[in-house]
């Protein structure tokens, strides 16, 4: 579970940091000209957080206003609308109220008035950084449990000992102790959720505390493995 947990926050952390570097925009201008009166061309540019710039041409703009956007869960975010004859144009999301409405009414008091260039920009390239951060956090994380070590645990009872092997990427490591060393088994429990998870645990005479495997799973299989272990050793520890 770890490594199927962890390859999906891998591989869907990486994917939306790089869209929200590369692909999704952080900032724009929006520039308007007006030639020959009530003629108005107006040029849209939207930069990415790496610097790359989309150019859209917005010829003869109505007015612009603010779209709300409802969430899934009753959150509600605003987005300008620039309108012309031509069709709609979105500006950037997750800008706040204030700062679309500060927007809207410098582009509409310039289409009403007589003035010959006109020049704004909304910016969103903190939110961006910060929520492309927090992509590549997740996608740090998913590396760490994709990248979790394989254990397995071998008792023999020709050489007397138990030998834990942890095996993956970041290195292999073993842990190795006789048998007459072990003082029990025990289940080890967490709760997560609404639920808890169990894994088997080896109780050392120096008071070491050894997982047989690092991960949780649920209680009927762990159950089964302590199970298998004293009837193999033939004890009851």
């Amino acid at each position: 579970m770890n490594w199927l947990w962890g390859s999906l926050l891998f591989i869907g952390g990486l994917s939306f940091w790089i869209y929200f570097i590369f692909f999704d925009f952080a900032s724009l201008r929006f520039t308007c000209t007006r030639s020959a009166p009530p003629e108005i061309n107006c040029e849209l540019k939207r930069f990415t957080l790496v610097g790359s710039m989309e150019k859209v041409k917005i010829f003869d703009p109505q007015q612009a206003y603010i779209k709300t956007i409802l969430g899934s869960k009753g959150s509600r975010s605003y987005q300008t609308i620039i309108v012309s004859r031509f069709g709609e144009f979105s500006l950037l999301p997750n800008i706040s109220y204030q700062e679309n409405e500060k927007f809207i009414i410098k582009v509409n008091s310039f289409i009403n008035s007589g003035e010959s260039f006109f020049v704004a920009t909304q910016n969103r390239r903190i939110y961006l950084f910060y929520i492309s951060l927090l992509a590549f956090v997740l996608s740090g994380v998913g590396a760490f449990l994709a990248t979790s070590p394989l254990s397995i645990c071998t008792f023999y009872k020709s050489i007397n000992k138990v030998l834990i092997e942890r095996k993956g990427l970041r290195g292999n490591k073993i842990i190795e102790y006789p048998l007459e060393e072990i003082v029990r088994f025990y289940i080890q429990d967490k709760r997560v959720k609404y639920s808890r998870l169990y894994r088997a645990v080896i109780f050392i005479k120096d008071g070491k505390e050894i997982p047989i495997h690092l991960e949780y799973t649920d209680e009927k299989s762990v159950k089964y493995v302590v199970m298998k272990i004293r009837q193999f050793l033939n004890v009851n520890l």
